[in-house]
């Protein structure tokens, strides 16, 4: 598993923290440590999901990453 964290823009209250949490569980190979606004810290298996991916399921929930941390 390999951990990073992900800094999140547009992300403003409890609402965003869900939608983003909802998004990222969907993909295999995800765990969440915690979502909280701006922030995303997980860990996730490079052979079921790619960086890539975590940036478009968080697109698909309407924000952006401002840039991925290796954690």
């Amino acid at each position: 598993m390999r951990q990073i964290t992900l800094r999140i823009g547009g992300m403003s209250c409890d609402h965003c923290v869900r939608a983003v949490r909802t998004e990222l569980s969907k993909l295999r190979g995800v765990e969440l440590d915690a979502v909280d606004i701006g922030m995303a810290h997980l860990r996730f298996d490079p052979s079921q999901t790619t960086v890539d991916q975590l940036v478009a399921a968080i697109a698909d929930a309407g924000y952006d990453v401002l840039e991925p941390v290796p954690w």
